[in-house]
């Protein structure tokens, strides 16, 4: 009995993950996704799936989401994901009013470097 209770419940767990999927999907925009992605990958490494198979997950999931642009991933970039989610725990890490300043000076001194000066 113990048996069938667990595939009742494993099947109900998955059928619980692929509707918030299926959500996320209609409701979600690159950013939303890349936050939840990013929960998961943490959640992932703190229940100690290998980031290395995390990796490789990630890296198929590209290349069918992507196809035009795959990323390949390492087990390095699971563990520097799950850090800049903990880092982006109760504010951002790279709030606009920093990075929007950051990327108007980085266009202005490119500008600047293409005009020749005699």
């Amino acid at each position: 009995m113990t048996g069938n209770i667990q595939k009742i419940a494993d099947g109900a767990r998955a059928i619980a993950d692929g509707a918030v999927d299926g959500w996320e999907e209609l409701t979600s925009n690159q950013t939303d996704r890349t936050g939840h992605a990013a929960a998961r990958i943490a959640s992932a490494l703190a229940n100690g799936v290998d980031p290395d198979v995390l990796a490789l997950q990630a890296t198929k999931n590209s290349r069918k989401n992507n196809p035009d642009a795959p990323q390949v991933f390492f087990g390095s970039d699971m563990l520097t994901i799950a850090s800049f989610y903990s880092a982006n725990r109760t504010r951002s890490a790279m709030p606009k009013k920093q990075i929007g300043p950051l990327i108007r000076q980085q266009k202005a001194a490119d500008a600047d470097s293409q005009v020749v000066h005699p």
